[in-house]
C-alpha cells in the first residue's frame, strides 16, 4: 500500500485495529504443539485464520500479521530460521484470503535482548535482525509495519532504521509504558516522540502493559506533543492471577469509555492488546469506525533527547548552555586517561557540568593515537547512562561521528558541517538518516568569510543542500563564528549582524556560537566572554557553547566597547584589566633620538608614526638600514618577552608586529631590487581537514615583522602541495597549524614527505592540541607554543 494513501485515510477517518493475539491463542489452547506462536502460520494455519477472522468480522480495518517474533535470533533459538520466509508469507497471505480490503500490518517487536550498554547485543546486530524481518515483510507485500510492545529506546531506533531502509510503506512505532509514563528502561513519552519523529516514522502509538484508564492519559501527552497520527492499543486492565488463571479486569464498556476519551484528544487508530477480545473490537467499531478524526492543535516542539529525558528547545529560556569541557584539547589529564581507555574523567566532567547548569554536553575525544570510532561511541554511551541531558557529538572523523550518532540513545546534535562540498555530502546524509540536529558553520574551502554577506551566502548554500537531502530546516543550527576580539575586532559586529539577518532570512533555523573564542589572547577573558554572551543573546542566540562553571553574570561596558571595536587596540580595556600603559608619548617627545623613537614605536605598536620615523632615518643616517633593522628587532624582542610574562597580550603583540611590518615595508620599497633583503621564505598552512587559521595568521604577521617572506597557503591544505611549494620556493621553513587532534596526523605525513623531498625546509608545528612531545614523536624540527616562539626558532635559521 502506498504510504501517502494510508496517511490520507488517517486524515479522513478513524481506523480500527485488531485486539489481542497472544491471549486469544492461549485462551483457545492454540499454542499446543508449536514452539513459538509464529509457527502456527505454517503448521496450523487454521488456528491463526480463526483469530484473524474473528477480528475482521468484529470490524477491524487493520490486522497485524502473526510475525511478532520473526527475527533471526528468536527463530534460530527455536530451530525455525530456515522457515522464516514461509512464516512471513503465510502470515500475510492468510489475512488477504479472508479479506482483500483489510490493511495488513507486518508485526515487528522486541528481539529479546538489550543493546549495549544495557545488554550484550551490538546496535548493528539488532539492526541486522530487524532488517531481516522488515525485508521479508516488504518481499511479501505487507501494507504497513507496526513496531509494537517495545520497552528500550535503542531497540526502537534500530527497528525504525531497519524498516525505513528495507520497507516502502508506512511505519507505525509503538512503545509500552507504565502508569507513570516511563518504560522499564526509563524512557519517557517525550523521549520516545523525539526519537521516533526525528527518524521519520509515520505514526506513533501506545500498546500493552497497562489498562485503558491509565493509558488514555498517556495518549493525551502524545497528542499534545506531536503532530503525527496516534494509535491506541491498551490492555483490558492490568492482569491478575486468580485460581492460577490470568484475569483482565476491565470490561469492554470501560475500555470503550477510555477509547472515546482518547478520540476526543485526537487519537486516529484504536485497537486492543492483552485481554481484549473480538467483542472489545466490535464495540469500538460500532462507535468509532469511519468517524472523522478530531483536529488537534498543531504543536511547535523542537526536541533533543536522551534515553530518559527530552528537552523542548522552544520551551527553554535562551541561551541554552552546551557544556564545552569534555574536550581533550590543552588538557593533559584527559589525554592521558583517554589514551588508556579510561572514561572516568569524562563521566565526572559530565556530572559537574550538568550540576552547574549545562543543558547539553558537547562530547569530543579526538586525540592522536586512539581509535576515535570506538572511543567516541563508548563516551557517548557512558555519558548518557549517568546524566540525563542530550549530547552534542563533536568530531571531524566522519566514521567516528556516524558510529556515535547511530549508537546514541536519544536525539543528539552533530557538531558539525560547513560549506565545503565534501563535508556536506558526508554529514547531511548522517543527519537525515539518524534524525540528528546539525550545527552548520558558515565557513567553506576559502576559510572564514570577513563579511556578513558572505557568511549568509554560505548559510544559503548549506540550506540548499539540506533541502536536497530532505534535512528539515528547523534541524539546522547556524554558527556565524565568533572570532577573537584581539586579532579580528572588526569581525565581532559582522558576526552579530549576520545572526540578526539570519533570524529574518531563515527563521526556522537556530543560532549557536562558541563564546570563548572571542576572548582569545586577552586578559580577564571571562569579562569579555560574559559580556559577549549577553550581546549575542540580544541578537537571537539559541545555543551557547561555554564552560558552565564560569561566572556568566558579568556585563562590562569596557568589554562591550572592545567588542564593538570602539576601543581600538583594546587600549582602554588593557588599562583596566592588564595594568597596561603606554610607555611614553614617543612621537611628541623630540628629546628622543630617531633610533629610540623607532624602538618605542615598535614597542608600543604606534604604527601610524613608523613610516615617518623610518624615512627620516633613511634620509639622514649613514647606516640607516642597519639602524632600522636593529631597532625593529630589538623592540620586537622586548614585546615577545612581555608577552611571555603576560605583561602584554595578543592585541599588543599584533600592534607591534604591524608596526614592524610598516617599517620593513618602507625599507623594501627602497631596496626592492635587492632580493637578498628577505631573510628567507616561510611556508605557512593549516593542515588538511582543519579549518582554523587564527593562530596561523598571527604567526604569519609576527614572522613578517621580523623580515621573513611569508607564503600563507591557507586552511585545509593538501600535504603534498605544502611540500611541493616549499621545494619550489626553496623555503627555509614550513609552519604547520592544527587546532583539532584529529587533524594532527597530517603533520606527520608532511614530515615524511619533506624527508623524501629535495628541500632544506625545517618543519615547525603548533596549535591548541599540539605539544613538544608530539613534535618529537613525528620528527618535526620544532614546536612553537605561540607566535613569539615560532619567530624565535625561525630566526635561528
Amino acid at each position: 500500500m502506498d504510504k501517502s494513501y494510508f496517511l490520507d485515510i488517517l486524515k479522513s477517518q478513524v481506523l480500527i485495529m485488531d485486539g489481542a493475539i497472544g491471549t486469544e491463542l492461549q485462551k483457545k489452547n492454540y499454542l499446543i504443539d508449536v514452539t513459538i506462536p509464529e509457527e502456527l502460520n505454517i503448521k496450523f494455519p487454521e488456528r491463526i485464520v480463526d483469530i484473524y477472522s474473528s477480528y475482521i468480522n468484529a470490524g477491524s480495518d487493520i490486522v497485524l500479521a502473526n510475525t511478532f517474533g520473526v527475527n533471526p535470533i528468536k527463530l534460530k533459538q527455536n530451530g525455525l530460521l530456515d522457515r522464516a520466509d514461509d512464516i512471513v508469507k503465510f502470515g500475510i497471505d492468510l489475512i488477504r484470503k479472508i479479506s482483500p480490503k483489510v490493511i495488513v500490518a507486518g508485526d515487528v517487536s522486541s528481539i529479546g535482548e538489550y543493546i549495549e550498554p544495557l545488554g550484550s547485543l551490538s546496535f548493528d546486530e539488532a539492526y541486522n535482525a530487524f532488517a531481516f524481518q522488515t525485508s521479508l515483510l516488504q518481499k511479501h507485500n505487507a501494507d504497513i509495519i507496526i513496531i509494537e510492545t517495545m520497552t528500550e529506546i535503542k531497540e526502537v531506533k534500530a527497528a525504525i532504521l531497519a524498516a525505513k531502509e528495507n520497507f516502502g510503506g508506512a511505519i507505525v512505532a509503538q512503545m509500552t509504558f507504565s502508569k507513570d509514563g516511563t518504560t522499564v528502561t526509563g524512557t519517557d513519552l517525550r523521549s520516545f516522540i523525539a526519537m521516533a519523529e526525528s527518524l521519520g516514522v509515520d505514526a506513533l502509538g501506545l500498546n500493552c502493559s497497562i489498562g485503558s484508564k491509565d493509558l488514555v492519559e498517556l495518549a493525551k501527552v502524545l497528542c499534545d506533543n506531536t503532530n503525527l497520527p496516534i494509535s491506541f492499543k491498551p490492555n483490558a486492565g492490568i492482569p491478575a492471577l486468580i485460581n492460577r488463571e490470568t484475569f483482565f479486569p476491565e470490561t469492554k464498556e470501560e475500555f470503550l469509555e477510555s477509547s472515546l476519551k482518547a478520540y476526543s484528544y485526537g487519537v486516529n487508530m484504536f485497537g486492543g492488546c492483552c485481554g481484549s477480545d473480538p467483542e472489545f473490537i466490535r464495540i469500538l467499531s460500532s462507535r468509532l469506525k469511519n468517524k472523522p478524526p478530531k483536529i488537534r492543535k498543531s504543536t511547535n516542539k523542537y526536541f533533543l533527547s536522551t534515553r530518559i529525558k527530552a528537552i523542548d528547545i522552544n520551551e527553554i529560556k535562551t541561551p541554552i548552555v552546551i557544556g564545552e569541557r569534555i574536550n581533550p584539547t590543552n588538557r593533559s589529564r584527559f589525554q592521558k586517561e583517554l589514551l588508556k581507555g579510561n572514561l572516568y574523567p569524562i563521566k565526572e566532567e559530565a556530572r559537574v557540568q550538568v550540576q552547574f547548569g549545562a543543558n547539553i554536553l558537547d562530547v569530543n575525544v579526538g586525540i592522536a593515537s586512539v581509535d576515535e570510532v570506538k572511543l567516541l561511541t563508548n563516551a557517548v554511551n557512558q555519558i548518557q547512562e549517568i546524566v540525563s541531558v542530550p549530547v552534542c557529538i563533536d568530531s571531524s572523523n566522519f566514521y567516528a561521528l556516524e558510529q556515535a550518532v547511530k549508537n546514541c540513545a536519544g536525539r543528539p546534535i552533530i557538531n558539525s558541517v560547513n560549506g565545503e562540498q565534501t563535508k556536506l555530502d558526508l554529514i547531511l546524509p548522517i543527519a537525515k538518516k539518524y534524525g540528528a540536529a546539525l550545527i552548520a558553520l558558515t565557513t567553506d574551502d576559502d576559510g572564514i568569510p570577513k563579511t556578513m554577506e558572505k557568511r549568509l551566502e554560505i548559510a544559503q548554500k548549506i540550506l540548499k543542500f539540506a533541502d536536497s537531502y530532505c534535512v528539515e530546516r528547523k534541524s539546522i543550527i547556524f554558527d556565524y563564528l565568533a572570532l577573537s576580539a584581539s586579532s579580528s575586532p572588526e569581525q565581532i559586529q559582522e558576526t552579530l549582524k549576520a545572526m540578526k539577518e539570519s533570524k529574518i532570512r531563515y527563521p526556522e533555523c537556530k543560532l549557536i556560537l562558541g563564546i570563548s573564542n572571542v576572548s582569545f589572547g586577552l586578559p580577564s577573558r571571562q569579562t569579555i566572554n560574559s559580556t559577549f554572551l549577553k550581546m549575542a543573546t540580544d541578537t537571537g542566540l539559541t545555543f551557547a557553547i561555554i564552560n558552565p562553571l564560569e561566572d556568566w553574570t558579568i556585563d562590562s561596558a569596557l568589554a562591550k566597547n572592545l567588542l564593538k571595536n570602539v576601543d581600538k587596540g583594546a587600549v582602554k580595556y588593557m588599562e583596566t584589566f592588564a595594568s597596561f600603559r603606554k610607555q611614553i608619548p614617543i612621537i611628541e617627545d623630540k628629546k628622543l633620538s630617531l633610533d629610540q623613537q623607532l624602538y618605542f614605536a615598535i614597542l608600543n605598536g604606534n604604527q601610524e608614526s613608523v613610516s615617518d620615523i623610518v624615512n627620516q632615518i633613511i634620509a639622514c643616517e649613514p647606516n640607516s638600514f642597519e639602524m632600522v633593522n636593529d631597532n625593529v628587532l630589538k623592540g620586537l624582542d622586548v614585546v615577545g618577552q612581555r608577552f611571555a610574562l603576560k605583561e602584554y597580550f595578543l592585541p599588543q603583540l599584533i600592534m607591534s608586529a604591524q608596526a614592524a611590518q610598516t617599517a620593513f615595508a618602507v625599507v623594501k620599497t627602497i631596496l626592492k631590487k635587492h632580493e637578498k633583503f628577505s631573510k628567507g621564505k616561510v611556508i605557512m598552512a593549516t593542515v588538511k581537514g582543519d579549518m582554523h587559521d587564527i593562530g596561523k595568521n598571527i604567526v604569519g604577521v609576527v614572522l613578517e615583522s621580523y623580515g621573513f617572506d611569508v607564503i600563507d597557503m591557507g586552511i585545509n591544505v593538501d600535504s603534498q602541495s605544502i611540500v611541493n611549494k616549499a621545494c619550489e620556493l626553496n623555503a627555509i621553513a614550513i609552519g604547520l597549524s592544527a587546532l583539532m587532534t584529529t587533524t594532527m596526523p597530517e603533520m606527520e605525513i608532511i614530515v615524511n614527505l619533506r624527508n623524501t623531498a629535495n628541500t632544506r625546509a625545517k618543519i615547525i608545528i603548533g596549535g591548541a592540541a599540539v605539544t613538544d612531545k608530539f613534535a618529537k614523536e613525528i620528527g618535526a624540527d620544532a614546536y612553537a607554543k605561540d607566535a613569539v616562539g615560532a619567530a624565535k626558532y625561525i630566526k635561528t635559521l
